[in-house]
């Protein structure tokens, strides 16, 4: 099961999102679900739609955590050109998924880790989703349980950057550092 959570506008790729899972579960024979969390313009649309049993619409959620931790992995196949630093993939890593998410903004650095990704990063095509390119990718791993794997491994080192903890530390060391250069 794969989980989007934005808000639900033509540039988050909800559709795009809905075609790559259809085209997936074609190529892989497996069956995949798509989760789509959020409220805006695409779910007012998806949700007048006749849509396949494996799209699931849920509208707002405070709780986005929740619908991460009961997936295999969050997908955010954004094309929004103003994308830039998505908190949802830090609320995905920090319950331990990995996502596929755009390479767009800071959503690479957000990713990487002293292990390698912690999901898999899809270039886009001037702004353009090619569902063929994501659909095999999704269909790849919903048939190679070590590729998965390979992926969730990676998520605590990747994760371990936004621990309240650890950023908590690192603000007031700036703060310190600012404070100690104004006296002199």
């Amino acid at each position: 099961m794969l989980t989007l959570v934005s808000r639900a506008m033509e540039e988050k790729g909800w559709q795009e999102a809905v075609d790559i899972v259809a085209v997936a579960r074609e190529q892989s024979a497996k069956d995949i679900h798509l989760v789509l969390v959020g409220d805006g313009p695409e779910y007012d649309r998806l949700g007048a739609l006749q849509l396949p049993e494996f799209i699931h619409l849920e509208g707002f959620q405070d709780n986005v955590r929740g619908y991460f931790s009961c997936s295999d992995m969050g997908f955010l196949p954004s094309k929004f050109r103003g994308e830039s630093f998505p908190m949802v993939i830090i609320e995905c890593l920090q319950v331990g998924r990995p996502i596929l998410a755009s390479s767009l903004g800071d959503i690479p650095y957000m990713l990487s880790g002293p292990d390698g990704p912690a999901g898999i990063l899809v270039e886009l095509d001037g702004f353009e989703i090619d569902v063929s390119l994501w659909a095999e990718k999704i269909a790849h791993l919903a048939s190679d349980k070590i590729a998965c794997e390979s992926l969730r491994s990676r998520v605590l080192s990747a994760a371990q950057k936004f621990d309240p903890e650890v950023m908590t530390r690192k603000y007031d060391e700036v703060y310190r550092s600012v404070l100690d250069e104004s006296v002199l």
